[in-house]
């Protein structure tokens, strides 16, 4: 067993990225769909509490570096980080409506 899933360790951000990324990577389909569902958990758990700053830094980090550049998905992850750094309460009255803004 990995000493991820023990839950003997206390992991780090980066390790678990790292180890979900593998596991995508992995030739072992058992590992590649139940690792990688296993350590997605974890990580979620995780970026749930983290402030926006934080999570910002993270999409800057291992989001935006892997986009395309001319692709709209790094305009995307700009305006998000931006916002995420930026944020101020906006009240929200629907997604349809909000998206129309």
């Amino acid at each position: 067993m990995h000493p991820y899933y023990s839950g003997d360790k206390e992991i780090g951000l980066e390790d678990l990225i790292q180890e979900q990324r593998s596991l995508a990577r992995s030739k072992n389909p058992f590992g590649r769909v139940l690792g990688s569902l296993c350590i997605g958990a974890i990580l979620k758990e995780r970026l749930v509490g983290l402030p926006n700053s934080a999570i910002s830094q993270l999409l800057t980090d291992h989001i935006w570096s892997d986009l395309n550049l001319l692709g709209p998905e790094s305009v995307i992850v700009e305006i998000a980080s931006e916002r995420l750094l930026n944020s101020s309460p906006v009240p929200v009255k629907n997604t349809k409506e909000n998206l129309n803004r």
